[in-house]
């Protein structure tokens, strides 16, 4: 358990470092609805207000309007009843995707009751829609889970006509109320990136498809696009300079393939792209070239275009399809195709559009250039881009491509991103939305594996590494002790450097030189001082040959031979005691019966003993002479003993003479 809580740490931690705090693009799911009395639309969810004590969060549907700056929505004062219906639908307030009821929002401020358009300028002024609305500011989240913004201007509406359903407004414009002293609200848009929740003031929208695949459903975008769901294309449009009209484009023409071909429109026309109506309002001479290749009648009563069930069930299986050629410019200049087939024309009108249901064609015939419209209907098989930092928008053809995995991209702002100038794809101001903002689960689970892994390894190989040093340095430090061998001239009494000698000389010379034997008697530690102070003799080839001896640094023959004197000569070892021996001038022991003059005159200190009386000749025993010059007399115990007696510490107690 504690493994696994340090683990998801691990994992939380390293989110949190990889994670960028830059707004990403922000995604608003579809109501999973098809509703409308003009359709049917896919439809998308909002909140509005703050529920009051004991009362329960408003959730609306609405459609998408790519031009109202504000949100409409239906409001239950009125919004089902008999003033607005003859007769009262059983599912009335359902199908208007559920009523706002102003008095249970805590948050709720009333600013009045206002046109939605005034003297021709407004929310679709050109296509003659007329509507009185209580507009107020209160609290707007979009989406079932996404952003709550407070103060937004939102417009309660009951009447049927022009709008069934509430709307949702993409427009920047902010609102004007020109009745209280030119006061304006933010938009929603506006107010998104003001909070920092996108990046960007653009967004993207496509409106579904019902009888698509298994059913294709709308997608908004804040900030970003989905490349899943267009082909992407090298036009790009620039906004009109009348904010009311910003979206458009050059239609170059209108062409139609069925059982025939036919072209509808030759003459370019420019075209504003507006999700508010569903319909194409289009000049007379396309709406005639409509008619004759659909085989269509207006009807007078509701005018619409009604389609008997016989004559829809000929067109859907003609399979035939208009497309739309539109450019930035009506002639020549780079173009992009949409095509719609009958299917998207093949809509539903519902009570109180009409008094039955019946299928109808979305087709309207324009007064003039200024109601020139590519409807909801177009939006079903188009998607919009639209990017108002940059002036700047891009529409593409829908693809169909089921199962397809989103592709979210952000479109950067202005103000972080380089111009994109003219290309024609959105992916031009934008950047892959899926690389910046943060891992999933599984992605940061395996970096956090990764890691720890490594760290696991790092330790491993720095244990490994210590213990190998920590055995070098054994292996180094604790040489094994080897016992050196004894060296024999040590065992055998010093040998001090002296000339070289010749073989025939070295047994009767002394190896010390006449000024060496005149000096006073020194100490031992003089006598190792004696090389620095004697000059040295240059060893001859002859003399290292005879002798087999090696030159010391100071040019001296070190003349070390076992079991020899000072002087040259072997020590004989003593009988009683084999590998023992005597150093130079003491007598171990004379004869048994050999007499000695006790009051012999000693002989001057440092004066070599007799070679006669060494060998054994026949000369009385003089004095005994010790290697360091000390002189002594034997006694009458000292006659005829054998023991050894030490050249420093002497028997009798006359001991050593001072130096």
């Amino acid at each position: 358990m504690r493994s696994s809580a340090i683990f998801w740490a691990l994992a939380a931690l390293f989110e949190h470092c990889l994670s960028d705090d830059t707004p990403q693009a922000l995604v608003i799911p579809a109501s999973q609805y098809f509703e409308g009395i003009d359709g049917p639309w896919s439809t998308f969810d909002i909140r509005v207000g703050t529920p009051r004590a004991g009362t329960a969060e408003q959730y609306l549907r609405v459609l998408v309007s790519t031009a109202s700056p504000e949100t409409m929505v239906v409001v239950s004062d009125g919004g089902c009843s008999t003033s607005v219906f003859a007769t009262v639908p059983a599912d009335c307030a359902v199908s208007r995707g559920n009523l706002f009821n102003l008095s249970s929002s805590s948050t709720w401020h009333d600013m009045g009751i206002y046109g939605i358009n005034q003297n021709g300028i407004g929310l679709e002024a050109n296509l003659g829609y007329s509507e009185r609305a209580q507009f107020g500011l209160d609290t707007l989240g979009i989406g079932l889970q996404g952003p709550s913004l407070g103060n937004q201007t939102v417009a309660g509406i009951a009447t049927t006509e022009p709008f069934y359903l509430g709307i949702f407004g993409l427009n920047n414009q902010p609102v004007n109320y020109t009745q209280l002293g030119n006061y304006s609200a933010p938009s929603f848009l506006t107010t998104l990136k003001d909070q920092n929740k996108i990046p960007s003031l653009s967004w993207s929208y496509t409106a579904g498809a019902r009888y698509r695949l298994k059913t294709v459903y709308g997608q908004l975008i804040f900030s970003g696009y989905d490349t899943s769901r267009f082909t992407e294309n090298s036009v790009s449009f620039t906004m009109a300079e009348d904010i009311t009209r910003d979206l458009v484009v050059a239609l170059q023409s209108i062409s139609y393939s069925g059982s025939t071909s036919a072209t509808i429109l030759s003459n370019p026309i420019d075209i504003y792209i507006d999700s508010t109506d569903p319909n194409l309002w289009l000049p007379d001479e396309a709406c005639d070239a409509f008619e004759k290749a659909f085989g269509l009648t207006l009807d007078s009563a509701t005018g619409l275009y009604l389609v008997n069930a016989t004559h829809n069930s000929e067109l859907l299986a003609s399979n035939a399809q208009v497309t739309f050629r539109l450019s930035d410019v009506k002639e020549g200049g780079a173009a992009v195709t949409i095509v719609l087939p009958y299917d998207a024309f093949n809509l539903t009108a519902e009570y109180p559009l009409v008094a039955n249901s019946s299928s109808y064609f979305p087709l309207k015939r324009a007064n003039s250039s200024a109601q020139y419209t590519l409807g909801r209907t177009f939006l079903q098989e188009a998607y919009l881009s639209v990017d108002y930092e940059r002036k700047v928008f891009n529409v593409s053809a829908c693809t169909w491509d089921e199962g397809a995995k989103p592709n979210i991209v952000t479109i950067t702002s202005k103000d972080a991103a380089a111009d994109p100038g003219t290309s024609g794809s959105p992916s031009s101001s934008a950047t892959p939305s899926d690389a910046k903002k943060g891992l999933g689960g599984g992605a940061i689970a395996g970096i956090v594996i990764g890691v720890v892994g490594a760290i696991l390894l790092a330790i491993g190989l720095a244990f490994c590494l210590l213990r190998k040093r920590r055995k070098w340095m054994k292996q180094g430090f604790a040489k094994t002790t080897v016992t050196p061998e004894p060296d024999e001239s040590v065992l055998k009494g010093p040998v001090f450097n002296s000339g070289t000698q010749s073989s025939a000389t070295a047994t009767h010379s002394s190896p010390f030189s006449g000024a060496d034997m005149s000096v006073p008697a020194r100490s031992t530690a003089e006598y190792s001082r004696s090389g620095a102070d004697t000059p040295a003799r240059t060893a001859t080839n002859e003399g290292s040959a005879a002798g087999g001896s090696t030159v010391e640094l100071d040019g001296r023959d070190t003349l070390v031979r076992p079991n020899t004197e000072l002087d040259g000569r072997e020590i004989q070892p003593v009988a009683e005691n084999p590998g023992v021996y005597e150093l130079p001038g003491t007598e171990v022991a004379g004869d048994q019966g050999r007499e000695t003059e006790r009051d012999s005159t000693p002989s001057r200190a440092g004066s070599s003993p007799s070679n006669d009386s060494r060998d054994g000749g026949n000369s009385p025993p003089g004095t005994y002479v010790s290697t360091l010059g000390t002189t002594w007399e034997r006694d009458d115990e000292q006659r005829g003993n054998h023991e050894l007696v030490s050249p420093i510490m002497p028997r009798h107690g006359r001991g050593p003479r001072a130096f």
